[in-house]
């Protein structure tokens, strides 16, 4: 087989690894010679599967086989089958992707491939648990993550806050704002029908945060039982 008809499988693998839902998100955090080696491996596969497709095909009906043979525009061997591989694997990973949920296949990713960032981020979007961020300027946001980017593509995440305050010189956290009841006075007064349109979503640096982890306010007060139960609202 001439080695520039690999060209076609090559591509081939290369494309499943970067469309297919269920992949796509691991390989942004390959190196490309990984990415490559990767597409290799799946183009390897995906000839193979071509090659058996071909054999069952002119088994079953050897005069396709034929008639695609005589109207081939590169009269070369085994070109058909090779060509054949690019356009099944474009064609596999468009249709598998219209039966897989995004959501879902960025939380699996996150899951096999995810640092302990993302990880954290991807319980708070999907289970709605609460997280505290410190940043290196001391200031501190508790929030919910809103949306759950493309893993390993972007420097920033964004957050709905729940509270927001700063560390003291002692390091001890001081609340200086609580949105959540702010949220619920338009809401109660009918300004606005939902929170989202109140447009308070903030958006952190993430190699601006010292620390992340998850926030209990029960918990918060149990250690903290001196502290006014409702921060003050500003």
């Amino acid at each position: 087989m001439p080695f520039n008809l690999l060209l076609f499988p090559l591509v081939g693998g290369y494309y499943i690894l970067i469309r297919f839902e269920l992949l796509r998100y691991i390989q942004y955090r390959l190196e490309s010679q990984r990415i490559l080696l990767n597409s290799a491996f799946a183009g390897i596969i995906l000839l193979a599967c071509c090659f058996v497709m071909r054999g069952l095909v002119n088994i079953i009906l050897p005069s396709v086989i034929q008639y695609l043979g005589e109207h081939m525009p590169v009269k070369s061997q085994y070109f058909g089958t090779t060509s054949f591989s690019l356009v099944a694997a474009v064609l596999f990973t468009e249709i598998a992707n219209l039966f897989v949920n995004r959501k879902n296949a960025i939380k699996q990713s996150l899951k096999k491939a995810g640092n302990e960032l993302e990880l954290l981020m991807s319980s708070s979007f999907f289970d709605a648990h609460l997280l505290q961020f410190t940043m290196d300027s001391g200031k501190v946001y508790i929030g919910w993550v809103k949306e759950i980017p493309k893993p390993f593509t972007t420097n920033y995440i964004r957050i709905t806050p729940a509270l927001s305050g700063y560390r003291n010189e002692k390091k001890e956290l001081v609340f200086t704002t609580q949105y959540l009841s702010v949220y619920a006075s338009y809401i109660t007064d009918g300004s606005v029908s939902d929170q989202s349109e109140l447009m308070t979503d903030l958006v952190l640096k993430v190699d601006k945060i010292n620390t992340a982890s998850f926030f209990d306010m029960e918990m918060y007060k149990r250690f903290n039982p001196e502290e006014e139960e409702n921060p003050t609202a500003h």
